[in-house]
């Protein structure tokens, strides 16, 4: 079996003794507490108070009440596939399998009947917390002949100590290390999978940090490259709008939890799938987004504002604008707005309205792009796309997209007409017509794969990845160089 290390069984060990298994981190990829806990403080803050009154009564109490306000939904919480297949194998060679844990019996009782390997659940009962050294007791007195136990972390070396055999379930090589110490009986391992730096890299999207490169743009078309202090300004702003981004998006991830689990290609996220635990994200997502909102202060105090506009409107986008036709496809061109109009703040140059108005019709049309490629895609599939679009709605994605191209590229042309011309900031002006040429390419390929049903990404991370429009965005750049 992948990922599983077994031994022979120890001599005078012929018999299989009971197994009692740990629930949270061992048979779950998550820790139920937290996830009850998470769930309180998105979905109830009501209740946070009530449980934080709790607290005084113990840890048993505490869990006890969390598991009241937020019950577990054992159907949904993942669950270590290669462990629960080898406890089937030996619940199938007559071993007696009992799930014992520090959750509330609740939550063992839940999963228990979920699993329906279990010969008995025992957990938390609301005053004595069932873990480590309670929970070793518990284990001599149930089973005085012996026993088998399956665990991952530190607080399973007490249980490790009393137990005849062990499985290692998810544990750090240090954890593995100190079991080992204490009971070298060790009958079957499944050691912790895939890399954690790269599954917080991935939870944090920084992939998604490539579309604050627009913060620099007004850097390059304020002629401003020769500023030390703008240039830092916009660096700066650029990296600390990604952290707060990547904090909205563990959010985003925490509020649809549920969700995400039943869904197809999003329960394999990383707090879905159990890989980074809920409080862990909670965490990290709070902390990223008040760095973010704390570190301008010592250099631009706005930026601090934009942070908190940007972020509040992210959230009220996944948090409901994203279910409306066209205010979803508004929302996304407003964030990306926002961006060139952070750049310009924090490059301290003059407001362009011609700017503005041309990204707002530009990355309108792009939103529009890959809402066509999901309901075409939905079109040939004979289902229902996604969100607040039906599938019908496809000529209208196709035609307000297309107009919202063409609004753009006309703002472009009358910039270079009647503001960039007039201004004798250009030796050779004539040059900077090739731009709104090379754009108009481009939006027209962005539709034709759109249409194509190709355009499988957001355009903006499609055209980073893209060797044609990094040719067609060169090629403009020569020509803004040359109009110099």
């Amino acid at each position: 079996m992948q990922g599983v290390q077994t031994s022979e069984a120890l001599p005078g060990t012929a018999r299989l003794l009971p197994l009692a298994v740990d629930l949270d981190g061992t048979l779950l990829a998550t820790d139920t507490l937290h996830e009850g806990l998470v769930e309180a403080l998105l979905h109830s803050p009501a209740a946070v108070p009530g449980l934080l009154r709790s607290l005084p009564a113990g840890r048993a109490a505490f869990k006890r009440r969390v598991s009241q306000q937020a019950p577990a939904d054992a159907a949904g919480l993942p669950l270590r596939q290669p462990f629960l297949d080898w406890l089937r194998e030996q619940h199938s060679l007559g071993r007696e399998l009992h799930l014992v844990t520090a959750a509330d019996q609740a939550i063992a009782d839940a999963v228990a009947a979920h699993v329906g390997l279990f010969r008995s659940a025992t957990g938390s009962d609301g005053t004595r917390n069932l873990r480590s050294e309670e929970k070793a007791q518990f284990l001599r007195r149930s089973f005085p002949e012996g026993f088998a136990y399956a665990g991952d972390s530190r607080h399973d070396l007490p249980v490790f100590a009393a137990a005849t055999e062990i499985v290692l379930v998810n544990a750090s090589p240090a954890t593995a290390a100190a079991a080992r110490s204490i009971n070298p009986a060790v009958v079957a391992e499944f050691p912790p999978e895939g890399s954690r730096l790269r599954t917080w890299i991935g939870a944090l999207r920084v992939h998604q940090w490539s579309k604050n490169v627009l913060v620099l743009v007004p850097l390059l078309l304020g002629h401003k490259l020769h500023d030390a202090t703008a240039i830092l300004h916009c660096v700066l702003g650029m990296l600390l709008l990604s952290l707060a981004a990547s904090g909205t998006y563990l959010l985003n991830d925490l509020a649809d939890l549920n969700a995400d689990r039943q869904h197809r290609k999003k329960r394999h996220r990383a707090i879905a799938s159990g890989r980074i635990r809920p409080l862990h994200a909670l965490a990290v997502a709070l902390g990223l987004i008040t760095f973010a909102l704390l570190a301008p202060l010592l250099f631009r105090p706005m930026l601090s504002v934009a942070i908190i506009g940007y972020c509040g409107l992210s959230l009220l986008y996944s948090g409901g604008l994203k279910r409306i036709a066209l205010i979803d496809t508004l929302t996304i061109a407003a964030l990306f707005t926002m961006r060139l109009s952070l750049g310009i703040e924090l490059a301290d140059v003059p407001y362009s309205p011609w700017l503005v108005a041309f990204a707002g019709f530009f990355f309108f049309s792009l939103a529009l792009a890959k809402r066509h490629c999901e309901l075409m895609e939905a079109r040939e599939g004979g289902g229902l796309a996604r969100r607040g679009w039906e599938v019908e709605d496809w000529p209208l994605t196709l035609g307000f997209g297309a107009a919202a191209a063409i609004g753009a590229l006309q703002i472009m042309i009358l910039y270079v007409a009647d503001d960039a011309l007039p201004s004798r900031m250009y030796s050779n002006p004539a040059w900077l017509y090739v731009a709104p040429g090379a754009v108009a390419i481009w939006l027209m390929r962005i539709w034709l794969l759109a249409h194509r049903r190709e355009l499988q990404h957001d355009p903006v991370v499609f055209a980073l990845r893209d060797p044609w429009s990094w040719g067609i965005g060169l090629v403009a750049a020569v020509a803004i160089v040359l109009a110099l």
